[in-house]
């Protein structure tokens, strides 16, 4: 083989080498964006459930809120009336005794 054939084979051989590595390399950038793509599908859709969830527990946390107050409301109404008939019972009772001191103060 004369030094010419030799260069062209070496020439040859790194023409393909670069080749491959130009090949390897577009295949690596595209697994890299399919993988990007997917990444970002997955932490869309993680995000869109956690905010489903978030909704899901603030919309419980509201419920239970009102159903509290609602409770709340009824205790109160509850003992408010227990205080009113308290109060009524002993109406009578502090009427006729102001009756009798004013009958015997006169």
């Amino acid at each position: 083989m004369s030094g010419i054939e030799t260069v062209k084979v070496i020439v040859d051989a790194e023409k393909q080498a670069a080749k491959m590595i130009e090949d390897a390399t577009t295949k690596a950038s595209a697994i890299r964006k399919s993988l990007d793509s997917l990444v970002q599908n997955q932490r869309q859709q993680m995000l869109a459930e956690a905010k489903k969830e978030a909704a899901g527990i603030a919309a419980r946390a509201e419920e239970e809120g009102r159903l509290e107050a609602e409770q709340h409301e009824i205790e109160f109404k509850d003992t408010l009336q227990s205080l009113v008939a308290k109060a009524s019972a002993r109406k009578e009772d502090t009427v006729e005794k102001l009756v009798t001191m004013t009958m015997r103060a006169e």
